[in-house]
């Protein structure tokens, strides 16, 4: 049995999801090498899987069970990469030609949720989130009750209100507003949802992830059984992965005449950054107590804006350029992955 209760954290960040795609490929290797077995996955080595929007996509496909040996996870990292690389991009594919824009366009979301459903229903199918292969968090934000709303495998396990199928869930994570249309969606006893995207509140959910496990691990002996109480941040360790966040300055004598519909795009940038950065703060914070820092591992990239690199533009130059900044990561961050990954192994 693992020394450590292991939690992986995955952001939103839509096409940037390539990213930590990119990242987990390293880090399944990498297991393989250390372990000499080529069967390893990442499922394997983590006890708990978060994920936001394009994290929680990424989540599902780590934890799918395979349809021929339903406990062991259907896809590789590297097959998880060309996935989300090569036929989640359809996603944000706009069905309209060349054209001007117009008045009606500010009425109507940016895409359909068409293509989405017909790519992650034909991965997906009718998977339940109960039959997910380790327990996971997936968040949303619930706007009839306006509450957030997690989606996690444990619960579903016990509870039919508490399970749904998962390409439902991961159409609720992902619906995020302006790009598309509210995710109305049904538990298995018919309750039903109203949700949008879960990077509104948490598009890190590693602090979720943090609280889920110090909660829920000490309720239920079929989750993890070496704790009388949940384990503590000294008896965890934490890996979180971010899509890039926009760091765009915005000098006093630019914004200080703004007004209401200035300040959207920069409005939009800084809460989303803002969130992002309190949760590694807090993380960081959290993990010093301990006197072991090392236990929790944040890696991230800075974009200079938000065209840098757009998050839904599915062209082979942008998705190139993504896939070569997550190449680009993952070198950077070789000594530091090296020496976190030991951590899975004691």
């Amino acid at each position: 049995m693992p020394q450590f209760t292991r939690i992986l954290s995955i952001d939103g960040g839509g096409l940037r999801g390539i990213i930590p795609a990119e990242v987990l490929k390293y880090i399944e290797q990498k297991l393989q090498d250390f372990t000499g077995n080529s069967d390893v996955r990442i499922a394997d080595y983590f006890d708990l899987i978060a994920g936001t929007s394009a994290g929680g996509i990424l989540t599902a496909l780590y934890l799918c069970p395979d349809a021929e040996n339903p406990l062991r996870p259907r896809c590789s990292a590297q097959e998880v990469y060309d996935f989300f690389r090569y036929k989640s991009s359809r996603i944000f594919e706009s069905d309209a030609k060349d054209y001007l824009p117009s008045v009606t366009d500010l009425f109507q979301e940016k895409y359909s949720d068409q293509k989405f459903n017909q790519v992650i229903g034909n991965f997906f199918k009718d998977i339940k989130l109960s039959e997910l292969l380790k327990p996971c968090l997936i968040t949303s934000y619930e706007i009839e009750k306006r509450e957030a709303h997690f989606f996690t495998q444990h619960d579903a396990k016990l509870n039919p209100k508490d399970n749904y199928l998962v390409r439902d869930v991961l159409r609720a994570t992902s619906a995020a507003p302006t790009f598309f249309e509210v995710a109305q969606i049904y538990a298995l006893n018919q309750d039903v949802y109203t949700c949008i995207d879960g990077g509104v509140f948490a598009n890190n959910p590693a602090l979720c992830a943090y609280a889920e496990a110090r909660h829920k691990f000490n309720q239920d002996s079929n989750l993890d059984n070496r704790y009388e109480t949940g384990p503590t941040a000294k008896e965890m360790v934490i890996l979180s992965l971010g899509t890039g966040q926009v760091k765009k300055k915005y000098p006093y004598q630019e914004a200080k005449d703004w007004g209401k519909l200035k300040w959207l795009d920069p409005l939009f940038d800084i809460i989303m950054t803002g969130v992002a950065e309190t949760v590694d703060y807090q993380m960081k914070q959290i993990f010093d107590t301990t006197g072991k820092p090392e236990h929790y591992l944040r890696i991230n990239t800075v974009l200079s804006d938000r065209k840098t690199l757009p998050m839904d533009n599915p062209s082979e130059f942008n998705l190139n350029a993504i896939s070569q900044l997550a190449q680009q990561i993952t070198e950077q961050h070789r000594q530091q992955l090296d020496k976190w990954i030991q951590l899975l192994l004691v």
